[in-house]
């Protein structure tokens, strides 16, 4: 009995042929048609344990990386959502990924990581914690630094040059950019380097390899669509013109607004008739153009939650949701019973989104996805109302933070 038992805990890692089939297939498909150089040669005889931090700008991350470390079979910590969903589930489990709880406290995923570690693996980890929506990378999340020097194995950096470019979080299904990818993995720490080092130095390590804005990596390099702009508007919500919100449109190469905006986005990226050169620059200036002091979002929204089946239902209920600077709220009902909770915003730390289509929030351990209505595009000045505040409180924390320093 203890045996077994025992041999439920162990993580394990994919069947090597299973794996085999997997990378041969992915291989052929994304080196043909998406121009992926891999460099990988600082992994050459690794045999773990080690950590892989991962820069997360696109939503084939998962796979890129994968080609990158082959014929490393890593163990991915991955979100819950993909166990909750049906169509990515079912590879979860014969791939021994380790799922978390996203910007909530999970020990159990601590506890499987040290396992993994113990079974000599190759941990990938997106310290940011979520996707990235708009091209450039996201703040390390708190407690990544403290894991990598809980772990004390050599820490490699991942990432891939053209990735976000080629698959834009807020492209229509289907509609790739086929340009250039550069994907490669480098040793950012050494086992000693970690041992020797406090979790502040770490976490400065950690963050200056991850910053990352794909659109300055690949300057000049020509992604091949004739929609290139199609999707935009579900991550601009904020016209730099006449300053509505909400009234962005586009079509093909145009970015339009109803005040007369008719901005057009080339295959290098590079905007026309805007007063930006490149998307980013506009996700930014709408991001920090939100005063949290005194603005605040609600909205009516139908919400998601798994079923009996563990599986998400989008229909699960109705309710409202309310978010300024001190705290979100929300009121409605899912399966049928009532909820109600508040929360500091501060807390929830950050919203994962699917752009145009809803965001995320844990409440007691149970995964919430918020689709606003009317209008599901409203998602994404949720995340930047958020990510806003918490930029400022970051700040605000250090400074706090030199302060007392000069003081000792």
């Amino acid at each position: 009995m203890d045996k077994k038992k025992k041999s439920k805990k162990k993580i394990g890692k994919a069947n090597p042929l299973f794996y085999a089939a997997i990378y041969a297939f992915f291989k052929h498909k994304y080196t043909k048609k998406y121009n992926i150089t891999f460099d990988k040669s600082a992994i050459k005889g690794l045999k773990g344990p080690a950590v892989v931090i991962a820069t997360h700008t696109c939503d084939k991350d998962h796979i890129l990386s994968a080609l990158t470390l082959y014929p490393l079979r890593p163990t991915y910590i991955v979100s819950e959502h993909f166990i909750h969903d049906r169509s990515s589930a079912g590879l979860l489990k014969p791939l021994h990924v380790i799922t978390k709880k996203m910007f909530t406290p999970d020990p159990t995923t601590i506890m499987k990581v040290m396992r993994a570690k113990r079974e000599n693996a190759v941990i990938v980890i997106f310290p940011e914690g979520r996707l990235s929506c708009y091209g450039h990378t996201l703040p390390v999340a708190e407690g990544t630094a403290e894991l990598i020097k809980k772990l004390g194995v050599p820490l490699y950096i991942w990432k891939a040059d053209g990735a976000y470019l080629t698959f834009p979080k807020w492209r229509n299904k289907g509609d790739d950019r086929p340009g250039k990818i550069n994907s490669s993995v480098k040793l950012l720490l050494s086992a000693e380097e970690v041992a020797a080092m406090d979790t502040k130095d770490i976490k400065s390590i950690t963050e200056a390899a991850v910053l990352h804005d794909d659109e300055l990596a690949m300057q000049g390099v020509e992604y091949r669509s004739d929609t290139m702009a199609e999707g935009a508007d579900k991550v601009l919500f904020k016209c730099p013109n006449c300053l509505k919100e909400g009234t962005i449109t586009t079509e093909g190469r145009h970015i339009r607004c109803e005040c007369g905006l008719d901005a057009e986005l080339d295959n290098f990226y590079r905007l026309h008739n805007a007063p930006f050169e490149r998307l980013n620059e506009w996700f930014e200036w709408q991001q920090t153009s939100i005063d949290t002091e005194t603005e605040f979002m609600k909205t009516e929204a139908r919400l998601g939650c798994c079923g009996e089946d563990g599986f998400m239902n989008p229909n699960a209920g109705e309710g409202e949701v309310y978010m300024d600077k001190d705290v979100f709220r929300m009121k409605g009902t899912l399966h049928g019973e009532p909820i109600e909770f508040s929360i500091a915003s501060e807390k929830i730390g950050a919203f994962p989104i699917s752009p145009g289509d809803h965001f995320d929030i844990y409440h007691e351990g149970r995964l919430i996805y918020v689709y606003p209505k009317p209008d599901l595009r409203a998602t994404v000045k949720w995340v930047c109302f958020l990510d806003n505040l918490m930029d400022k409180k970051r700040a605000e924390k250090e400074k706090t933070a030199k302060k007392e320093a000069l003081t000792v």
